[in-house]
């Protein structure tokens, strides 16, 4: 039987396209349905992970501001001389438009006062021998059918433990909304068999607790819930358990809907699209029919120059079973294997890309600096941390010299920096100190480094890695509980002195002025006994002033002229000074305001004055100064310079030590008083001398509005 080449051409070409475009159509929609699958479970899983770090970030935020507010002047003051109803106006102004739920304070008594009750009321009182009283936490407490995270911080006054701080937040539908728009997906909190807070709307919520209570004790952490007309992928997992040991779930959420109607829209395209083109493909076959093999012969023809232009995608349509079509399929065939060995290379340079800003993102969020260096000793990258913590001494890090690195370093730092870097690739963990200046007067900064070495893919070194992290803060506070601890020492040193020395003292001098009055001013005992009434008084003295720097003083601030507090000063030191032949150089602006406690200041004055006559034998100058840092500044700076004998660095590190002196007759107290007037105004005193050249002390302190 003839059939006509012209007919199997068309019977042939409309039978083919239709199932190839049957397969395609069903074959792409399944793919698409899978593929979506697959992106919807990525999402939730890396929205599982990344709500650790955002809780962890929420939980660290929240210790922060209550570490913050335990450190509040005002909070410690209340607390300390029991004014509660100040204290509860001062915490609830505190956390007012904050989103804190409430901000409650625990005496050592018992008392607690709260920013969210007008009435304090009584407690169990404190025990000061649980060391744990010391410590801060967070936890986590279901209350009524709330949740609420807890922070909890010990509140201390110069270094003494007055109390316990808690800052509450609550995780209510507005928290869990705002961090939904954070995470861009709905999330929701279940205690026990409760739903207790979502960003879902109503119906929503009554959905998934509905599922919670039912099917609370399901295997899988990711499944899909619908909920009205929409479909949700859900990931739950443990975010943490109450201080009942409950655990506290979390759902996250993600809305199908958009991806399932642009799956359905592009289905609808793809079966129209199939029908244009098996209407084209049999309009044309009928009309181009005697020319069909030159068609398809040209088809393949302009199809290998597609693919040679890059364009793997090109199928060619029309196949048969001849010679041409056999041709024509090995030619599809071809094209598609390139197809896929190109999609599946372009797969693996954006996973990649992926993982490599992955990587950079992890970096970026550490707040550990990381700095990598080259063999040659020239730094490649630093990640946001390292720029921060040295952007005020470096504007830029990368391509700097490992020389040009530590020389911004104290000496001690860059020989401990060296010595790492000698043990690089040694056994242990080798790690050191780095301390440098970090401002006009902001102090030192102190970091903790550690060297390792950075390996290439056949595991040869090619550079090495310096980790640093910042331990600042707690260098200061174990200098403050060193500090803390001295002053407890001395304190108790000088209530035995008080009681032991005082009382004799008072005896032998009483007994020595009857001996004055009874004994003749000719007599040659009464030389002695003068000795003796001289020497009770000085003692006398010596243990007032130890008693002084010991006991907590109270302070009375206020803004005043500094003519007003350094007239009567340099007035009653001018006979001793013209005693030793010693100028008083005062240099200062009349109009200069200074907020201070006047007799105090008076005081730091008097001592540092006193002590720079007492250093210049043979006549000199003194200088006194004071100024603002800078016109806009609240800092004032004051200085005393002599021009007296100067010291030594070993007298100058520990010039400020208590009993620390070098002169025969000296308490060791007059500078450290001085000291701890300038701490107590919350300035930062400084001393340079230099033997046979002199001495300067130079101190800032604080406008009102840096207390």
């Amino acid at each position: 039987m003839y059939i006509s080449l012209r007919i199997k051409v068309i019977s042939l070409l409309f039978v083919l396209i239709s199932s190839l475009a049957f397969i395609f159509n069903e074959s792409s929609t399944g793919l698409i349905q899978e593929k979506t699958r697959e992106i919807f479970q990525q999402r939730i899983e890396l929205l599982l992970a990344s709500i650790r770090s955002y809780w962890d970030s929420e939980k660290n935020q929240l210790l922060n501001n209550a570490i913050l507010y335990a450190e509040s002047e005002k909070i410690i003051n209340y607390s300390t001389y029991g004014l509660n109803n100040m204290l509860q106006r001062e915490m609830e102004r505190l956390i007012a438009k904050t989103g804190f739920y409430d901000l409650e304070m625990t005496l050592v008594n018992g008392q607690i006062v709260s920013s969210n009750q007008y009435a304090s009321r009584r407690g169990l009182p404190i025990d000061l021998r649980d060391t744990r009283q010391n410590l801060s936490w967070i936890t986590l407490q279901f209350i009524e059918d709330a949740l609420y995270v807890r922070a909890e911080v010990p509140v201390h006054k110069l270094g003494e433990f007055i109390g316990r701080l808690a800052l509450r937040r609550k995780l209510d539908d507005t928290r869990l909304k705002r961090m939904a728009r954070n995470l861009q997906a709905e999330v929701s909190i279940a205690v026990k068999e409760k739903l207790v807070a979502s960003s879902l709307v109503e119906a929503g919520r009554q959905a998934l607790a509905t599922d919670h209570f039912q099917n609370n004790d399901r295997k899988e952490d990711i499944f899909n819930l619908k909920i009205g007309n929409t479909v949700f992928s859900i990931g739950r997992v443990v975010l943490e358990k109450t201080v009942e040991s409950d655990p506290a779930l979390i759902y996250l959420a993600v809305s199908q809907e958009k991806m399932l109607s642009l799956l359905e829209e592009a289905r609808s395209q793809n079966f129209s699209l199939t029908v244009w083109v098996l209407v084209a493909t049999l309009i044309m076959s009928i009309i181009f029919s005697e020319k069909v093999l030159i068609s398809r012969i040209r088809q393949i023809r302009d199809g290998a120059n597609i693919i040679a232009e890059g364009d793997l995608s090109f199928q060619i349509s029309s196949v048969s079973g001849d010679e041409l079509g056999n041709l024509a399929r090995s030619f599809n065939r071809m094209a598609s294997n390139l197809k896929q060995n190109q999609d599946r290379l372009q797969h693996y340079i954006e996973r990649i890309e992926t993982l490599a800003n992955y990587i950079q993102n992890i970096l970026g969020s550490l707040r550990t600096s990381v700095i990598t260096w080259s063999m040659s000793g020239i730094i490649e990258t630093a990640n946001n941390a390292a720029m921060l913590e040295f952007g005020d001494i470096f504007s830029e890090l990368e391509g700097l010299s490992l020389r040009s690195f530590v020389k911004k370093f104290k000496p001690q730092s860059r020989r401990e920096f060296f010595n790492a870097l000698r043990h690089l690739g040694d056994t242990g963990d080798w790690q050191f100190d780095i301390e440098f200046e970090h401002g006009t007067h902001s102090g030192s900064k102190v970091l903790q480094g550690n060297f390792s070495t950075l390996l290439d893919n056949d595991k040869k070194p090619y550079g090495f890695i310096l980790t640093l992290n910042n331990i600042t803060q707690r260098k200061i506070i174990e200098q403050q509980l060193y500090h803390a601890d001295k002053l407890s020492s001395l304190g108790q040193l000088a209530a035995s002195v008080a009681h032991e020395i005082k009382n004799p003292l008072a005896s032998i001098k009483t007994l020595g002025q009857l001996l004055q009055e009874e004994t003749d001013a000719d007599d040659s005992r009464r030389e002695y006994i003068d000795v003796i009434v001289s020497e009770v008084n000085r003692l006398n003295g010596v243990v007032e002033q130890l008693l002084r720097y010991a006991r907590p003083e109270g302070s009375s601030f206020c803004e005043v002229n500094f003519e007003e507090v350094i007239r009567p000063v340099l007035a009653l030191v001018h006979h001793e000074s013209d005693r030793h032949y010693v100028e008083l150089v005062p240099e200062y602006k009349g109009d200069l305001k200074v907020y201070v406690d006047p007799e105090k200041i008076k005081q730091v004055f008097l001592n540092l004055i006193f002590n720079g006559i007492q250093s210049m034998e043979k006549g000199g100058k003194i200088y006194i100064r004071a100024s603002r840092e800078e016109p806009d500044s609240p800092w004032t700076v004051f200085e005393v310079e002599d021009t007296g004998c100067g010291m030594s660095e070993e007298l100058t590190s520990r010039i400020f030590e208590p009993f620390y002196t070098t002169r025969q007759r000296g308490t060791g107290l007059g500078l450290a008083i001085v000291k701890k007037i300038v701490d107590l105004h919350g300035g930062k005193i400084e001393v340079s001398s230099e033997s046979g050249r002199g001495t300067k002390f130079k101190f800032y302190l604080p406008g009102r509005q840096e207390r």
